[in-house]
């Protein structure tokens, strides 16, 4: 999963978006994301990529709210929530 990370990484940086990074002894990891007044969870895990948008409305879960198998439509999905 560490490549995805580092490609993540760079697609936030250059937009300069405020994040950090977690990972876990899993070997899953998850990026908190803030644009904004939003608020977005990345969850790479077990070969699968979730993004959850957290509100006050929908609280952070463990079960991402979109969940891919395939980078490429879990990275089209994370290019439209950096890029609005």
């Amino acid at each position: 999963m560490k490549p995805y990370i580092d490609k993540i990484s760079e697609l936030i940086n250059q937009k300069e978006i405020r994040h950090e990074i977690h990972s876990f002894d899993s070997g899953a990891f998850m990026v908190d994301i803030w644009i904004n007044n939003d608020f977005y969870c990345l969850q790479l895990f077990e070969n699968k990529f979730g993004i959850s948008h957290v509100t006050e409305e929908i609280d952070f879960s463990t079960i991402p709210d979109k969940t891919f198998i395939s980078w490429e439509k879990f990275e089209t999905e994370l290019k439209k929530v950096i890029d609005e």
